[in-house]
């Protein structure tokens, strides 16, 4: 089992701790943005991953029944059977606090991973381990996934009071997305076909809602919240999204310390024009 981990803080932001989860401690609680109610989450199916001591980012096998864990306890990446958690392969993680993971397709089909302590690199995994490009988030990543049409990484960022999305190409360059209304730190992200654009789903650590996000190519659209109806929430952690069942997977805890794999389905509410924010695109 990892410890607490204590970080020293600059100027005035206030000291604080980043826990085995990746969770920062100096990251401030905000409030839930409205439009709340635009998001339908239903669950489908739940199921533990009894090999799995540690649940954070998710992956999905395209073309498979594989959902891909990252249990940073154990320094591994799993794959297990995505409606059962039942074991099917290993990879060791490059270095240990690792929380997102996510897999360029098609070939050469390698493994992308970040890390929340001490490194700032991305590493990749095609038969062996090695860095990809130094992480534009630093040590402030968490989820990852990987946008097959056009080969870009997403990662979410968090600092202090600011929360924003990365878009990085397989050469390291990027763009960044402020996204304002993200109330906490954020911990899971994957992307999906929306309207003919894509979507990106967000959640943080400390709510069970999730975030949706339209992109155009350019910029970023906020389109509405919604939860999945967790009576007895604890903590949010990794989203996948596999689309041969177009159904998105979610890790959390609830009761404190139970970690499950939820398999959710999403509908949309009508929404007014007026509850869309534009988002312009910041270097």
């Amino acid at each position: 089992m990892k410890y607490l981990i204590f970080l020293f803080a600059f100027a005035v932001i206030a000291p604080g701790w980043v826990d085995e989860d990746g969770r920062d401690s100096s990251i401030p609680q905000g409030t839930l943005p409205a439009g709340g109610d635009a998001i339908t989450l239903t669950i489908l199916n739940t199921f533990q991953v009894s090999s799995a001591s540690q649940m954070l980012g998710l992956d999905t096998q395209d073309g498979s029944d594989q959902l891909v864990v990252m249990d940073n306890n154990d320094n591994l990446i799993r794959g297990v059977d995505m409606g059962t958690g039942n074991p099917l392969w290993t990879i060791p993680t490059p270095y240990t606090y690792t929380f997102g993971c996510c897999h360029n397709w098609p070939s050469p089909y390698g493994w992308y991973v970040n890390c929340y302590i001490a490194n700032t690199n991305i590493y990749y995994y095609l038969t062996s381990w090695n860095v990809a490009f130094p992480n534009p988030a630093g040590t402030s990543g968490r989820g990852m996934d990987f946008q097959n049409d056009g080969n870009y990484i997403w990662e979410t960022y968090s600092s202090g009071t600011t929360h924003g999305i990365f878009r990085i190409d397989e050469t390291g360059s990027f763009t960044y997305y402020t996204v304002s209304e993200i109330p906490d730190q954020m911990s899971g992200l994957t992307v999906f076909p929306y309207n003919g654009n894509l979507g990106i789903f967000v959640t943080c650590y400390n709510f069970q809602d999730w975030f949706l996000y339209e992109f155009d190519g350019s910029s970023l659209t906020y389109i509405g919240s919604g939860d999945p109806g967790l009576s007895n929430f604890s903590m949010s952690y990794g989203l996948a999204y596999h689309p041969d069942t177009n159904t998105f997977f979610w890790s959390y805890k609830v009761y404190g310390t139970i970690r499950w794999i939820a398999e959710i389905e999403f509908t949309e509410s009508a929404l007014e024009q007026s509850t869309w924010g534009s988002l312009k695109t910041q270097f």
